[in-house]
């Protein structure tokens, strides 16, 4: 039996699939030499300023749902990278912040995307990679 990891797809690549190919190897490289952090936590992480946010705030921020968010917001908890605590304003609602081991994991999760930047703009040069980035934002960002 052979292996089918690397084939290529029997249609020609669009973009969701040529994203979904880049995600993936980002994917691994967390896994491999990042914190313990899926890509999906590290999004709901890197959205949390300093001061906090209630879970309803995030999770319109990151665009989910606020029961979803707050699934994240347990893990993360139970990873300690976040504390979560009653809302000054609201005994309802809970305030997320971000906590000294969730701003490490930031860090050393930083330090392999820009890995993953440099090699990629090795791969294909710098100014190629730079027009790639500047396009994918615009287009991202509106």
């Amino acid at each position: 039996m052979t292996g089918v990891k690397g084939r290529l797809p029997e249609v020609e690549p669009h973009l969701p699939m040529l994203m979904g190919m880049v995600f993936a190897r980002l994917r691994e490289r967390l896994a491999e030499d990042g914190p313990e952090l899926r890509p999906s936590q590290l999004r709901v992480l890197e959205w949390l300023p300093a001061e906090g946010l209630t879970i309803s705030e995030l999770a319109e921020l990151v665009d989910m749902t606020t029961q979803g968010c707050g699934q994240f917001v347990r893990q993360l908890a139970d990873l300690e990278m976040v504390e979560v605590a009653v809302a000054d304003h609201d005994a309802r609602a809970r305030v997320v912040r971000i906590t000294t081991r969730g701003r490490q994991a930031l860090a050393a999760s930083a330090e392999v995307l820009r890995a993953c930047d440099e090699e990629w703009a090795q791969r294909v040069g710098a100014e190629r990679y730079r027009v790639f980035r500047e396009v994918l934002a615009e287009v991202a960002l509106g």
